[in-house]
């Protein structure tokens, strides 16, 4: 090899190490970046040939080929803040810089997410989930029913996930009612004793249901129902009748009672009561437990995630709903996606298309880690080792091309 082939190894060769050096550092600084994804920097020879002249030469090199480890899983460390999602196992979470989700989809593993306010036109402004970044992530909404539709789906069918996007929902009616209580089996016949429940009309208002014992023999009632804002039909008024073993165990019915009900506004309802957990003891009347299915309308007070990335309203009628729900995207070659910044990442023709999925009906070991973040999957004694390492490689080029230069200096000198 010439000495100016040798000379250019030497720069190469620098220029190669300097590359590592930078890539080290860049590793280092991120160490604590959310789901960064650390860089190692490879060498490749380069080799350059002449034949067929006088002189045939050849000269050999080296250059840097960086590489990002984005499928190393980093530790999750518990944050304890409700809106931080770790994804423990494969996938990203799906963001878009554009407000309709339209835009171009991005990924990322950071879960830190935020509750930002857009202004989404005619002065009114709404709340949405977004990155420390900025990017709107994605997900399928829940239709009024809050039933998710993700067959067939791909990035165009998902949208921006709103934070109290149902501020309110709707009540529903009672059809079905529980009594469990005691009547005292020391009662004189003939007389009765009251229990009262509550039950939701049509228009979701809460309205009284009383239950009227009266014993007719030994381990022998028959109940009567009455609400309060209607009336049960009068012909039910006498025939439910209920009997105990001596054990105090009711026998008969061991079916639910069906008690139509007429409301004063005109609507009416059907109430199937079950009576099947009463019981008689020589004891004073006690309820123990009453039970329907209805309720009034309530009012979001709060969210949170589980671990299917499902977005649950509460409300202050008892009720939870699922709003959102995460969309996941999975890739064939997540090494090859290209980083866009140290923890967001586009699709490539190597990466190849995003596969993208739920965590509720297609899991496969992938979770979300609620309260907890996923750190950077950085090795600081790794990456010490290296740093020596591109180091002294550095050293000896540096060194190989003042060798190089002081035997060029020693040429020209002979010539003169």
């Amino acid at each position: 090899m010439s000495l100016i082939g040798a000379l250019n190894c030497s720069s190469l060769a620098m220029m190669a190490q300097s590359q590592g050096m930078q890539t080290v550092s860049n590793n280092i600084a991120n160490v604590n970046t959310t789901a960064y994804k650390r860089e190692d920097t490879l060498f490749q020879t380069l080799l350059t040939a002449q034949r067929g002249t006088a002189a045939g030469r050849e000269r050999m090199g080296v250059q840097s080929v960086d590489r990002r480890e984005v499928w190393g899983q980093g530790l999750v460390v518990a944050t304890g803040r409700a809106d931080d999602l770790a994804l423990n196992g494969d996938g990203f979470f799906l963001v878009s810089r554009d407000f309709g989700g339209k835009g171009e989809v991005m990924y990322t593993r950071d879960g830190s997410l935020q509750q930002r306010y857009v202004d989404v036109g005619n002065g009114t402004q709404q709340s949405f989930y977004t990155t420390a970044g900025g990017q709107y992530v994605l997900g399928w909404a829940a239709d009024e029913n809050g039933n998710f539709n993700t067959v067939g789906t791909g990035a165009n069918s998902l949208v921006p996930m709103r934070s109290f996007a149902l501020d309110e929902i709707d009540g529903t009616a009672t059809t079905q009612a529980l009594m469990a209580a005691n009547v005292p089996s020391n009662l004189p016949i003939g007389e009765s004793v009251t229990l009262q429940g509550t039950v939701y009309d049509q228009a979701w208002n809460a309205q009284s249901l009383n239950y009227t014992w009266t014993k007719t023999a030994a381990n022998t009632w028959t109940v009567d129902f009455a609400v309060g804002g209607g009336t049960v039909d009068p012909a039910l008024l006498g025939t439910t009748t209920v009997t105990f073993s001596g054990a105090g165990k009711e026998l008969e019915p061991q079916t639910p009672v069906s008690v139509p009900i007429t409301w004063d506004d005109g609507s009416s309802s059907t109430i199937s009561v079950d009576l099947t957990d009463m019981e008689q003891y020589a004891d004073a009347k006690v309820i123990y437990r009453t039970w329907q299915d209805g309720n009034e309308a309530g009012r979001l007070y709060d969210e949170s995630f589980d671990e299917n990335g499902v977005l649950w309203g509460s409300y202050t009628n008892g009720r939870n709903r699922p709003l959102y729900k995460l969309a996941i995207g999975e890739f064939t070659a997540p090494n090859s996606l290209e980083a866009v910044s140290g923890n967001l990442f586009r699709e490539t023709d190597g990466s190849g298309p995003a596969s993208i999925r739920d965590l509720e009906t297609q899991a496969d070991g992938t979770s979300i880690v609620v309260g907890s973040l996923e750190s950077s999957n950085v090795d600081m004694a790794d990456e010490f080792t290296r740093m020596m390492m591109v180091q002294k490689a550095y050293t000896m080029a540096s060194t190989n091309f003042r060798t190089v230069d002081e035997m060029m200096q020693t040429a020209v000198g002979i010539k003169r």
